[in-house]
């Protein structure tokens, strides 16, 4: 009898993802089941802390290290990035309430940057901070029923270069409460999308199964959300992840992202370095990156 284990294999990424949902759902009682979809040259992932499933940082294939949950992984090394935006300003907030922010959320994330607030509303579906070091993106739920912060996160960005006028850091959806542990019941769900813009970009409108919304452009970041009922569930398929638009001033298109585009796109520096898009791609082949500002 032949008692040799199997050959190991390797997952595909979307098994991964499945599974490490499957099983913080279970570990969360079903709530805050998001999904995210698989957004161009999709390559660094991260599991948000207690709630969230993951985070796609769709426009790198590369990066420092990804959080998942506690954990750090190594990945690639990422390239230098251009010098982000001067400071931004979030009005109705006091300089000390925005540090607390930035530090509750960094320290739910787990993060070794020190991220800095870009956008901070509260809509239908609670309330919402959106933040971003020079390489993380940190997408961070405030006040919440059950914690005071708690934040999903993509690293390895080069957060200074944009693959275009815009780039959606993340699109995903998380289920409604309902049906989850007790002390989320009511909460709704929702589909959500963030990113970065330049100054050129006057309008972001974000689509998924016949509804749009226009996304609340604020510090060269935008955020769009639609709300569900508190039974909804998160679909089945990646494929339903509709997409996000950029416009100028004048109503023009700018860029538009959709699940279906390929992941043959790459973006370099004035240094030649690709900063975004597939990293296995010859630089000379890549188009240049934009510079976020």
């Amino acid at each position: 009898m032949n008692h040799a284990l199997p050959p190991t294999r390797d997952v595909p990424p979307h098994s991964r993802a499945r599974i490490r949902a499957r099983l913080e759902q279970e570990v969360t009682g079903g709530r805050r089941a998001v999904r995210f979809a698989p957004l161009i040259t999709a390559g660094v992932a991260a599991a948000a802390v207690v709630a969230l499933v993951a985070v796609v940082a769709p426009w790198q294939r590369g990066g420092d290290d990804v959080a998942v949950g506690r954990t750090v992984v190594p990945t690639t090394t990422s390239p230098p990035s251009a010098a982000a935006p001067t400071t931004p300003v979030v009005p109705g907030l006091a300089p000390g309430r925005i540090a607390e922010i930035e530090q509750g959320c960094a320290d739910s994330a787990g993060v070794k940057s020190k991220p800095v607030l870009h956008q901070y509303l509260t809509d239908e579906i609670g309330t919402f901070a959106l933040l971003y070091s020079d390489r993380d993106m940190l997408s961070c739920t405030v006040d919440g029923p059950t914690m005071p912060y708690n934040s999903a996160m993509a690293s390895g960005l080069a957060v200074g270069w944009l693959p275009g006028e815009f780039a959606a850091d993340a699109i995903g959806s998380s289920a409604g409460g309902d049906g989850g542990k007790p002390e989320h019941a009511g909460e709704p769900g929702y589909d959500m999308a963030v990113g970065r813009v330049t100054s050129k970009v006057a309008r972001v409108t974000f689509g998924r199964i016949g509804q749009e919304v226009d996304a609340k452009i604020a510090n060269g970041t935008f955020v769009a959300r639609i709300a569900h009922p508190s039974d909804w569930q998160v679909p089945t398929g990646w494929e339903q992840y509709g997409y996000v638009r950029a416009f100028d001033a004048q109503g023009a298109l700018l860029g538009e992202w959709m699940a279906e585009w390929d992941r043959t796109k790459c973006w370099v520096d004035p240094d030649g370095q690709i900063v975004a898009g597939a990293r296995d791609r010859d630089p000379a082949t890549c188009a240049p990156a934009v510079a976020w500002k």
